[in-house]
């Protein structure tokens, strides 16, 4: 994979390939990555054990990841015979085609169930996806001609529609109204947690009550909107303080903090540390 896989973005519309690189599992270890490009990564052999957005799996042989853009991501650990196949897409090419409205109705459904265990036909297929792509990818025309790329991202999606759907006992929130309310949340808060902490802002945004709006979130997720807002922010804070040289000033007001006294108190009542203190270690 080498130096394809950005911290952020891809700066090329696709890549696709094999292998994991040892030095590429050292740069991204043990703390939180921004990805603004969509992934789909199917493991071969080995084990990874990674956190996506808020929660953290354990990735072995025959496991497809699918991770629609703008998620946080960190590497735990990996096995020395790890082993998998990627293909990845520039959040600014997916949106150029809009290819992703077409499954919109799956994306609450993929985000709360970003791994599924394959059967071996559907790896074994899937094994054939990435090996065509791979051959085709080393040619130049082939990076530059967007109707072949689109091709290849329609097959990937619709691929992880069809086995989505053929899933049983998939993690989804139910259909409820306070369910939906949670998901309109959770995309608020991606949109907006650089600069909006408080739960009434998104409760107005919403429509509804504050007391209705954390009761609806609480119900659902067993945690309160300032637990989730917290959650992304600390995800971004720490992924900024382990890839950036930024002074930790700087990033605080990235984050929507007036001063720096007030990020170091809120970085530290979450995790024990002070922001310097967890760059440092």
């Amino acid at each position: 994979m080498g130096s394809d896989i950005p911290k952020y973005d891809l700066q090329v519309d696709y890549i696709v390939g094999e292998g994991f690189e040892r030095d590429l599992s050292d740069r991204y270890m043990n703390f939180p990555c921004k990805i603004e490009s969509g992934f789909f990564i199917l493991c071969m052999k080995g084990t990874m054990r990674v956190t996506i957005n808020t929660n953290t799996y354990d990735i072995g042989g025959n496991d497809l990841m699918t991770l629609p853009p703008n998620y946080f991501m960190e590497i735990h650990s990996c096995s020395p015979d790890i082993q998998i196949y990627y293909a990845g897409f520039s959040s600014r090419f997916i949106e150029s085609i809009n290819l992703m409205k077409s499954t919109q109705h799956l994306l609450p459904l993929i985000k709360e169930n970003p791994v599924i265990r394959l059967s071996q036909t559907d790896v074994h297929n899937y094994k054939m996806f990435y090996e065509s792509f791979i051959c085709s990818y080393k040619s130049s025309w082939t990076k530059s001609n967007k109707e072949i790329i689109k091709a290849v991202l329609t097959i990937f999606i619709q691929g992880a529609t069809e086995i989505y759907k053929t899933q049983n006992g998939l993690k989804l929130f139910s259909s409820s109204r306070k369910s939906e309310i949670y998901q309109e949340f959770l995309q608020l808060v991606m949109k907006y947690y650089t600069i909006h902490h408080g739960a009434s802002f998104y409760a107005e945004l919403l429509g509804i009550s504050l007391p209705h709006f954390c009761s609806s979130i609480k119900k659902v997720t067993g945690d309160t909107p300032l637990e989730i807002i917290a959650s992304v922010i600390l995800m971004d804070a720490k992924s900024q303080l382990k890839s950036t040289n930024e002074p930790v000033k700087k990033i605080a007001l990235s984050l929507g903090f007036s001063n720096l006294s007030f990020f170091n108190k809120f970085f530290k009542q979450h995790t024990g540390v002070t922001p310097q203190e967890y760059r440092e270690n």
